[in-house]
């Protein structure tokens, strides 16, 4: 059981006021100082891979890495390594920052990108974690004594244990309801949602969609009778949290009021945005990779590439908050190649490209936006997307299907393939929604 943590009054606006308000100087000194904590460690432990992979790029000595910009000069490290290390020294590898004596929780990644790996913490990893997702949660309005429906997976994938133990140590009542499974499942956590009214849920959108519906073929208005407006939420809730995945800061920050990105734990964690290709800074509003540093863990991750995709806002906040904002895109692995401006050049889109777009047709919106963008084995001149529409008036459809083709190319630029199916045709999750497969 997590251990209650520090709740302000109620009424207070930021979680952390002194620590979410640091001027940029202090901000940047508090991270400095802690990562010359981290490097001293990765030589003095030792930490074997990130004492190989800093002498490798030249740093031999603990006073190599003064400031940001020398931890910045680091080539990054990725899942692959993690791997291999594994793979070497099976069944941890030599990347971690404490003793298998002083873990208390295993859990492991989801795999989506090759061999799950290993993920382990201690007590203070743990309160890190908790301390950080209450952060976020404060944003979004949790308060102690609120009751909260969750649908995270449980068992090896620790995501679900995070968020319920990080929930009960802000004082709130946790229901956790799990990913809907079956028809009998979700009719009872129905029931049970229409005794309780939770005050917030957090679901996935695929999630949500079926409990939705689930909700409906009892007779039961979601909103009404339950509290719960999940289903049809715009894509852009895509950007009210941002994580850097349990392996590193499971909850790297949360959207305040503005929506104009995620603000990042930035005392916790060294965040980088760069060009996959050039290894280069992102400009404000760029899009890039997203590197990770973890400050305050046992278990650290160095200059850990995730291969998500983020958008960068450096633009200050009316919230009054000073650590920096992300928009998270999606994953490199999601990223689709379309030939623009005849062939000259790649742009890369992602499902939330494409979802932010179609959410602007009503016709497809209720209860949710279904669609698959296609991958081609090689890079073409348009976007193949295959779409749900619930109308079955062809006429409709086929205007339909145009004014999105159309859209693609007056907002996003890239020329777009657009097939039209009936509602039902594509394939519904439980947990995370596929939406790209390969031609």
């Amino acid at each position: 059981m997590a251990s209650p943590l520090r709740m302000p009054p109620a009424d207070q606006a930021l979680y952390d006021p002194e620590v979410q308000t640091l001027a940029p100087d202090a901000l940047r000194r508090l991270q400095e100082e802690r990562v010359r904590r981290q490097i001293t460690r990765v030589f003095e432990q030792p930490i074997p891979l990130f004492k190989r992979h800093l002498e490798a790029s030249g740093i031999r000595d603990p006073r190599d890495v003064q400031t940001l910009e020398d931890l910045a000069r680091i080539p990054t490290l990725n899942k692959n390594h993690l791997r291999e290390s594994e793979a070497a020294l099976p069944p941890f590898g030599d990347y971690r920052g404490s003793p298998p004596d002083s873990w208390v929780r295993i859990g492991q990644t989801t795999g989506s990108s090759g061999r799950p790996t290993l993920i382990v913490w201690t007590e203070h990893d743990l309160a890190v974690d908790y301390a950080a997702s209450a952060r976020a949660r404060w944003r979004w309005g949790l308060r102690p004594g609120m009751k909260f429906a969750q649908a995270h997976p449980y068992g090896l994938y620790a995501g679900g244990w995070h968020m319920c133990h990080g929930v009960e140590a802000m004082g709130c009542l946790n229901i956790p309801c799990g990913p809907p499974a079956t028809q009998a499942h979700m009719e009872l956590i129905v029931r049970l949602w229409k005794r309780l009214k939770p005050d917030m849920f957090r679901l996935f959108g695929n999630a949500g969609v079926k409990y939705y519906e689930a909700a409906e073929g009892l007779g039961v208005d979601p909103a009404r009778d339950l509290n719960f407006k999940r289903a049809g939420d715009h894509p852009s809730s895509q950007f009210d949290a941002v994580s850097a995945g349990l392996e590193a800061l499971g909850m790297l920050g949360s959207a305040c009021a503005e929506k104009k990105g995620a603000h990042l734990c930035e005392d916790l964690v060294v965040v980088d945005v760069v060009d996959r290709r050039t290894g280069a800074p992102v400009g404000n509003h760029e899009r890039g990779n997203l590197i990770v540093t973890i400050l305050e863990k046992d278990n650290f991750l160095l200059r850990y590439d995730l291969e998500d995709l983020v958008t960068v806002n450096l633009d200050p906040c009316s919230c009054g908050e000073t650590h920096r904002r992300l928009y998270y895109d999606g994953r490199v692995s999601d990223a689709v190649p379309v030939l623009v401006g005849g062939g000259a050049r790649v742009r890369e889109m992602l499902p939330i490209d494409a979802a932010l777009l179609l959410y602007d047709f009503p016709e497809l919106v209720k209860p949710s936006v279904e669609y698959q963008l296609v991958r081609p084995k090689e890079p073409t001149p348009s976007l193949k997307i295959r779409v749900e529409c619930a109308s079955g008036d062809a006429a409709l459809v086929a205007r339909l299907q145009k004014a999105v083709t159309d859209a693609f190319r007056d907002r996003l630029g890239v020329a777009a393939d657009v097939e039209m199916l009936a509602r039902g045709a594509l394939p519904r999750f439980d947990y995370k929604a596929a939406r790209v497969v390969s031609a």
